[in-house]
């Protein structure tokens, strides 16, 4: 299972936020950090604001900040709102005739809620705990 690139942006997103509290940061300033189109960010930042793990403002003084403290910021909460469908087979993409006989989806289903569950016991303020990742986004704030 590959997550998508919105996720990997969202990620990206709030450590950067995370690891620039008290100030905010700027669509411009993040894409460059990362070597990101603006327009990408820009929805992947409109979706992070909606669910409220980041707070925007526009105009002169605007830019985004982390909408919750980061000890509240669950990855396996950020990795399901990004995703949209978790769902790891659609059994009716090509209707499949052990539909509702089949004990695989159930298994997939587990195999989900785990991964999750394992996704959710690391929070934002645990990565930027450690000390080479925020280290390594300090180093990409201070070369924009």
């Amino acid at each position: 299972m590959e997550l998508t690139y919105h996720t990997d942006y969202a990620f990206r997103v709030l450590m950067y936020a995370g690891a620039n509290p008290g100030r905010r940061v700027t669509l411009r300033e993040i894409s460059e950090a990362y070597g990101i189109s603006k327009e990408h960010l820009r929805k992947v930042v409109h979706k992070l604001a909606q669910e409220g793990f980041l707070s925007t403002a526009k105009g002169r003084a605007g830019g985004l900040v982390l909408g919750r403290d980061p000890a509240s910021i669950r990855v396996g909460d950020v990795v399901q709102v990004m995703e949209g469908s978790m769902a790891i087979v659609n059994c009716n993409r090509q209707p499949c005739p052990l539909t509702g006989r089949c004990a695989l989806k159930s298994v997939f289903n587990r195999g989900q809620r785990a991964f999750l569950t394992e996704l959710n016991k690391a929070s934002l303020a645990d990565l930027l705990g450690e000390e080479r990742t925020f280290s390594g986004i300090r180093i990409l704030t201070e070369a924009v």
